[in-house]
């Protein structure tokens, strides 16, 4: 994720210490991409630099530019995947807390074993889902 900071060209191939020509080049290649400014001017986002990091460790590993696009495109689809899953993850999440509102009545009227049994059967299952949300915080 960007933290929204952006760099022109020369400023990115200083700070990634690499030539301002490399950058045009992996841009025209599309491993690289620029937003325009009003002026034309090409801004780059703090996630450039990582990515040109990441282009030049493939480089030594000897993998190809081709193959150096497939990977960058197949972690951008992962991510939006990722987006996507939470998104209805999180729909339903208000679905089922909806559900769980419309039994409040029939539950109040229950007596405490039977209230004591309803939280069991859900603790057995909420207690793994609120471990797997801490991983997302930590």
């Amino acid at each position: 994720m960007s933290l929204g900071i952006e760099y022109r060209i020369g400023e990115l191939a200083e700070v990634a210490q690499v030539s301002k020509r490399t950058i045009d080049y992996y841009t025209k290649l599309g491993l690289l991409e620029a937003k325009r400014s009003e002026s034309n001017y090409r801004y780059y986002s703090n996630e450039a630099i990582e990515t040109l990091r990441f282009i030049e460790h493939c480089k030594q590993m000897r993998i190809s530019l081709d193959e150096i696009k497939s990977l960058i495109q197949n972690n951008y689809n992962q991510k939006n995947c990722v987006f996507e899953q939470i998104q209805m993850i999180s729909n339903q999440i208000i679905e089922l807390e909806s559900k769980l509102q419309q039994l409040v009545p029939v539950i109040s009227d229950m007596d405490e074993s039977e209230k004591n049994a309803l939280v069991s059967t859900l603790s057995h299952h909420t207690s793994p889902l609120l471990q797997t949300l801490k991983f997302f915080v930590k």
